[in-house]
C-alpha cells in the first residue's frame, strides 16, 4: 500500500511537469485528455437523494493520454478511497487506496487497451463508478 502511494505521489510530480511541456504542444501533435464521467452506484449508497434531486458527486476524473494515467480530483478531503479498475476487454483487474488529502491523485492504467470500469468506494460506504476507452 505504501509503495502504491509514493507511485501516486511521484506520478502526480511527473504529471504536472508533463502539463507544462503538454501545455505547449499545438492540438495537431496531441490528443486531448478525455473526461470521465462520474456516477453514483444506485442501490450502494447510504444516504439516498431525494427523487428528482441532482447527487453531489466529490470526485471528478479524466483519462490523460500522454501518461496513460487517470487523473483524479476531489471536492475535499474525503479520506482513504478504495478503487477498483476494471478493464471489460481483457479481464484485467487492479485495485488500491488513495488518500484524497492531497485533493488530487494520478492512477497508472497498465492494462492495455480495452473499455474500462473505474469504482471508488468510500469510507462512508458510498460508491461511484465512471467508464472510459483506452
Amino acid at each position: 500500500m505504501k509503495s502504491f502511494r509514493i507511485f501516486i505521489l511521484l506520478a502526480l510530480l511527473f504529471s504536472v511537469n508533463q502539463g507544462i511541456s503538454h501545455a505547449k504542444c499545438s492540438t495537431m501533435c496531441c490528443k486531448e485528455d478525455s473526461s470521465i464521467v462520474i456516477s453514483p452506484i444506485p442501490g450502494n449508497n447510504p444516504d439516498p437523494p431525494i427523487p428528482r434531486t441532482p447527487m453531489f458527486v466529490p470526485i471528478s476524473a479524466s483519462y490523460d493520454t500522454m501518461l496513460t494515467s487517470v487523473s483524479l480530483y476531489f471536492t475535499h478531503d474525503l479520506g482513504e478511497i478504495e478503487i477498483e479498475v476494471l478493464n471489460s476487454t481483457t479481464g484485467g483487474y487492479n485495485s488500491g487506496i488513495v488518500d484524497s488529502q492531497y485533493l488530487s491523485a494520478i492512477i497508472p492504467i497498465t492494462m492495455g487497451p480495452g473499455h474500462y470500469t473505474i469504482t471508488f468506494t468510500l469510507p462512508s460506504g458510498q460508491q461511484y463508478q465512471g467508464e472510459f476507452d483506452v
